[in-house]
């Protein structure tokens, strides 16, 4: 019998900064993630449907269509995209942290960051989620067997 491939987790970035997204996918890569990457949110939408991440790294502020955007269109896909999102964003204003999870991001994180602090969250954010146990309902009496 053949084993079955292992492979790594898919995480897609958008950015548009070609030095955040640098440092963003280097570090990725270096923690064994397979990584692919948009720069304006059309190509995020493009590339996200194409790559099939297991999480997405999403700037709210870039060209052509941004982060709410992009948001906005994948939580319509709601049938076909599950994957966890990650805003990041170099806002610090709460109303735009609300209104990302609002519309279905997962986490965010404000830039600048430590790469450390980076793949913490990115770790998090795909870790698979326990499954809970039905609750054990007793019917009458019954008998346990040693």
């Amino acid at each position: 019998m053949r084993a079955p491939e292992i492979r790594n987790p898919r995480v897609f970035v958008a950015e548009d900064d070609r030095n955040v997204l640098e440092l963003i996918v280097t570090r990725l890569a270096l923690a064994g993630y397979d990584t692919a990457y948009g720069r304006d949110g059309r190509e995020a939408l493009r590339g996200i449907a194409a790559f099939r991440p297991a999480a997405v790294l999403l700037d709210i502020n870039m060209p052509n269509l941004d982060g709410f955007g992009v948001l906005e269109q994948l939580r319509d896909q709601t049938q076909t995209f599950t994957a966890p999102i990650m805003v990041l964003t170099g806002l610090h204003a709460g109303d735009d942290v609300r209104r990302a999870l609002d519309l279905g991001a997962k986490d965010f994180l404000t830039k600048p960051f430590e790469g450390a602090q980076l793949l913490a969250r990115v770790a998090r954010l795909i870790r698979p989620k326990p499954q809970v146990a039905p609750a054990f309902e007793a019917a009458g009496d019954f008998d346990i067997l040693i």
